[in-house]
């Protein structure tokens, strides 16, 4: 009985031995994987440079231009509207809230509505969202980017000044606009400006 209690013995033995031979051939392999990725990850460290992901960064510059009157601008829709823009631009060069105003060549937002035309300063209104869909051109931001705040009245019974800034409130803008006869709503122009005042 004892050569088999020794048989039995050395058996066990063998199978323990063979799974350890099994287990360091898996553990070997690990610890040289955690070795590298260890020195991957300190080296920039010892190197003292940071592990950030690179992200374009925008710089805010808050320069407080002199406003530009409009000059020789062939567009036929802003020329019909130039001694109106120029006037409003005369009239806050001192208003210290106003960052910056732009003209630019745009074109009357395409409309369904029919004339005689009637502001509506409803949100759901189909004029609502013309307006949303010409200060969208105009600022050259996405309905989604931002929100009207408020809708005031304009020079005359056509003409509205829309009041809007970003979601999340890094810019707002006071949108100038016109309604063209049978053709939709204008920008004339737009003002940058620090607060929405109106």
């Amino acid at each position: 009985m004892s050569s088999i209690e020794t048989n039995r013995r050395v058996q066990k033995l063998r199978s323990v031995r063979r799974g350890n031979y099994f287990y360091r051939l898996l553990l070997i392999p690990l610890l040289f994987g955690i070795i590298y990725l260890g020195i991957k990850i300190a080296l920039p460290i010892i190197k003292q440079e940071k592990m950030e992901p690179k992200t374009a960064k925008a710089e805010l510059t808050t320069s407080v231009q002199e406003p530009k009157q409009m000059t020789d601008i062939p567009n036929p829709y802003q020329a019909k509207y130039r001694e109106r823009v120029n006037e409003i631009i005369r009239d806050s060069v001192n208003d210290e809230n106003i960052i910056e105003s732009t003209v630019k060549e745009w074109k009357p937002n395409i409309t369904k509505q029919i004339e005689p035309h009637i502001v509506r300063y409803s949100y759901k209104s189909q004029d609502f969202y013309e307006m949303e869909e010409a200060v969208s051109k105009a600022t050259s931001l996405t309905k989604e980017d931002f929100s009207v705040w408020h809708l005031g009245k304009g020079y005359d019974l056509q003409s509205i000044k829309v009041y809007i800034a970003t979601n999340d409130l890094s810019y707002k803008y006071v949108v100038y606009l016109h309604w063209v006869e049978k053709e939709g709503w204008l920008p004339i122009l737009v003002q940058e400006v620090k607060a929405l005042k109106y």
